[in-house]
């Protein structure tokens, strides 16, 4: 079988009938790589010499193996090749085999089928192109043994009808026995010859199947032949023509043996550049027979060269930083620019992420969106914050792109950046310009509308007011003019301080031009916040400025107009500003006015309110009512000191009115101090009046708390008054116990342990008053007013004074329901068990007067009852 298998292997090797002879000595030496392979189980059957060279092994050895142990691509690899094969029209396939030596070697495998005594086998032709220089030489050695073997198979041939004539004349008696042996040798034969034609077809579309020009000459340099790519090629009359005829040789340059040389090539005007190669072709003997010349065109591997040499001289010459980065971002190359700019050098960051340069200043969110967008659309471009090596922050502008692989995968990342620090100071300095005074470094008119413009909208989004004032200097020309233009810029610049230092960080203050300046306060709740700014920054404005030795006084006029109560448009509203500001020079200067007459009217009775309430005290306006506090059987167990002003300019003035202006003035530590003295000195009156437990309920405030000490004002006032303290109830509001202070708990547990009694006020109506009953040392709590109104009616109010009432029992508090105003409300509290009531069905307040005379009627009531 093995000698069988030989014997088609020489035939399968011969050359096309268009080859020229090779000698058998080239074939002999440079024998192709051939195996003989069983394709349904991969074994290798029989090898040659070169396949055993080639890989390392020996035959036996290497007949011992399988196609799959030395092809180290997958199945599904070796399937995608084949398939790339058919679709790219290549008769030969590229695998990756294995030497003995563990090399990997890429090889170009020519695969034909043929069948011996019924079993199909496969003849694999193998190339290794990882050398595809000595591949070019083979090929003529190839054919030299090729055309041996075809010359040994003809005398084969020839001897063996010599010997079919002898038989028959030899042998004539054996007729029918030599004629069955010619036709079976017959049959042979002719197998032999179409299988022989076949391999040469096979070994042909081989040699045709190369990219290079392959041409043959004689020991001359006359082309004899060549390959398909030299017929579609070459000029009609090629053959027989001197090969430096196609070809610029240089003059007495000659290619000898094994010599490779860059010349041009010269076909039908279209030159271009080649890698020439000659090998010498010679027959058994070693006599030479001609020349091979291989010629490749080179023209995509010199423009390659040359666009690479480009790329690499911008990549390193560029001002850019450029990073290259896997599929996985790590880094893989980095330009000179690059580290310039960062600070690292490339060995240091290869194999790092970018997260080294992070500066911190984008969250996790900011670099999902950015691999979002550069997965997605393949490029994303931005301003990012970055951190050098030495930890310095700077800006930078990135531009970052995927380079995709022909199946649509990520290979790498390419990123390009620069340092934009100086671009950025720049347009900041720009910007400071445009919208900001060079001399006071506020805002200037332009930048001064276009705030104007956003806080007008989101005032209309959001509902809230928004107050435009313009300020004149008054006396500022005579400065200027009196002391120098540079002295004048100096008094500017304090000006703008002084005005800076008097507002909020929200609002937004501005040089208008000249000594003219403009403020836009948002979010102003009322009217009394803008005088109180207003007020502030005139003040400072009209205070001395001491400018190089020289003094100078100037003052403030302000005009004052809201939006949208006065408009709701830009320009008229700085139109109402400028009116109301002429109007405030008008009426004495130093002043502020509003632009419409209620505002201003409003400002005024302010004012008024002001000047009265710092009178009220010293011309004893202020007085004091009591309402009565009755327990569940109806007896009168105290009263609430409720502090009333009759002015004689404004008249009688609601507490709810005074009361919040004299604690925004700080007068309510005076008047509260006066309070206290009158309720306490009373109660003691009537405690010896009426022989009895009376208590005295005075209300405190939180600025109380805050200015003084409350604890020691009561200590004193008791002392004076010589009240015992179980008989004296502060009341205070959520608005004390929310301060949650140390200062304030301090003073409420002092008033706790000399025996005062701690009451809060409206109990119900504050978002945390549940908390307030543990953590403060509270007596009492007071019902406000709004639960009991539409008890017993109302279920849901029902519930809720039940409740309040039940859960101060189990805290051991006592309870005070205030505006009891009917019967049904007060025998419903009695009905709870309710401690303490007050409200208008037992008493309106009542002054001092009122309220002995009430005593004496329930004291006349009590002795009738007794008799």
């Amino acid at each position: 079988m093995n000698k069988i298998i030989a014997s088609i292997l020489m035939l399968l090797v011969c050359v096309s009938s268009w080859a020229m002879p090779i000698p058998e000595q080239a074939f002999s030496n440079h024998s192709a790589v051939m195996l003989i392979i069983e394709p349904s189980t991969g074994r290798i059957v029989e090898a040659n010499d070169a396949a055993a060279m080639f890989y390392g092994y020996d035959l036996p050895t290497l007949t011992s193996l399988k196609i799959q142990q030395i092809n180290q691509l997958t199945p599904e690899q070796v399937a995608a090749e084949r398939k790339a094969a058919v679709s790219e029209g290549r008769n030969y396939f590229i695998f990756q085999h294995q030497l003995k030596s563990g090399e990997i070697r890429t090889v170009q495998v020519f695969s034909s089928p043929f069948t011996v005594h019924g079993q199909t086998l496969l003849l694999s032709v193998i190339q290794d192109i990882s050398a595809q220089r000595n591949l070019q030489q083979e090929l003529w050695h190839y054919q030299e043994n090729l055309e041996q073997q075809v010359a040994m198979q003809t005398q084969a041939i020839e001897e063996a009808d010599a010997v079919k004539w002898v038989l028959m004349y030899v042998v004539l008696v054996m007729m029918i026995g030599a004629l069955v042996i010619v036709i079976f040798m017959a049959f042979r034969l002719r197998e032999a010859k179409r299988k022989a034609e076949h391999d040469s077809s096979t070994l042909r579309a081989i040699f045709n199947a190369f990219d290079d020009y392959l041409v043959f000459t004689d020991e001359h340099h006359v082309i004899l032949s060549g390959n398909q790519r030299v017929h579609q090629a070459f000029p009609e009359n090629w053959v027989g023509k001197v090969l430096c005829d196609f070809v610029d040789c240089p003059e007495g340059m000659s290619l000898g043996d094994n010599q490779v040389a860059e010349l041009t090539v010269r076909l039908v005007d279209k030159p271009f550049p080649a890698e020439i190669r000659c090998e010498a072709v010679n027959d058994r003997h070693g006599k030479q027979q001609g020349f091979l010349y291989i010629i490749r065109n080179i023209q995509a591997r010199l423009e390659a060269e040359r666009e690479l040499r480009l790329a690499s001289t911008v990549f390193a010459t560029t001002n850019e930083g450029v990073l290259v980065s896997d599929r996985q971002n790590r880094i893989q190359l980095v330009n000179r620019a690059f580290t310039e700019i960062t600070g690292f050098e490339q060995h240091e960051v290869m194999g790092q992420t970018p997260d080294i340069f992070s500066s911190g200043r984008h969250d996790t969110a900011y670099f999902t969106q950015l691999y979002d967008t550069l997965n997605k659309q393949g490029h994303w471009e931005g301003e990012i914050w970055n951190r050098r090596k030495n930890g310095d922050i700077y800006p930078s502008w990135l531009t970052v792109s995927a380079v995709f692989s022909d199946s649509g995968e990520i290979e790498m990342y390419v990123a390009l950046f620069n340092d934009i620090t100086s671009r950025k100071k720049n347009e900041q300095l720009m910007w400071q310009q445009a919208n900001f005074d060079n001399l006071t470094g506020l805002a200037n008119r332009h930048h001064y509308h276009n705030k104007f413009d956003q806080e007008i909208l989101r005032a209309q989004r959001e509902g809230m007011r928004l107050a435009i004032c313009f300020i004149d200097l008054d006396r500022f020309k005579a400065v200027n003019d009196t002391l120098g233009h540079h002295i004048g810029d100096l008094l500017l610049i304090e000006a703008a301080n002084r005005i800076k230092a008097c507002t909020r960080s929200s609002d937004t203050v501005a040089r208008l031009g000249g000594d003219e300046f403009a403020l836009l306060l948002p979010d102003v709740n009322s009217i009394a916040d803008i005088e109180k700014i207003a007020s502030k920054v005139l003040k400072a404005l009209s205070s001395p400025y001491s400018l190089e030795s020289h003094e100078a006084f100037v003052s403030g006029s302000m005009g004052i107009t809201l939006f949208p109560d006065d408009g709701t448009d830009r320009k008229v509203l700085l139109r109402n500003a400028d009116s109301a500001m002429y109007k405030a020079k008008e009426h004495g200067r130093n002043c502020f006015q509003f632009y419409t007459s209620a505002m201003h009217e409003h400002a005024k009775a302010r004012s008024r309110l002001e000047g009265a309430l710092y009178k009220a005290l010293i011309n004893k306006e202020l007085s004091i009512n009591y309402q009565p506090i009755v327990d569940g059987q109806g007896k009168l167990k105290g009263a609430e000191a409720l502090l009333r002003w009759y002015s004689p300019q404004l008249g009688h003035v609601s507490p709810a009115t005074f009361v919040p202006v004299s604690e925004e003035l700080g007068l309510i530590v005076a008047i509260g101090e006066w309070v206290l003295y009158q309720a306490c000195a009373q109660a003691k009156s009537w405690r010896e009046k009426e022989n009895a437990d009376f208590f005295i309920t005075v209300n405190v405030s939180s600025t109380q708390f805050k200015r003084q000490d409350i604890a020691s004002l009561v200590a004193k006032v008791l002392r004076d008054t010589d009240l015992p303290a179980h008989c004296l109830t502060l009341e205070i509001t959520e608005t004390v116990l929310a301060d949650n202070t140390h200062h304030t708990l301090h003073q409420l547990m002092a008033l706790r342990e000399m025996g005062v009694e701690l009451a809060i006020d409206d109990f119900g109506t504050g978002y945390s008053s549940l908390s307030y009953l543990k953590r403060f040392p509270l007596t009492k709590l007071k019902i406000d007013r709004e639960f009991v109104r539409d008890i017993p009616d109302d279920p849901e109010d029902c519930a809720l004074v039940s409740a309040i009432i039940s859960m101060a029992a189990n805290l051991n508090l006592k309870v005070i329901a205030e505006g009891v105003e009917t019967q049904a409300q007060f025998e419903y509290l009695q009905s709870l068990e309710c401690d303490l009531t007050q409200g208008y069905w037992h008493s309106k307040p009542l002054n001092v007067e009122a309220m002995n005379r009430l005593l004496q009627t329930r004291r006349t009531m009590l002795g009738e009852a007794q008799r």
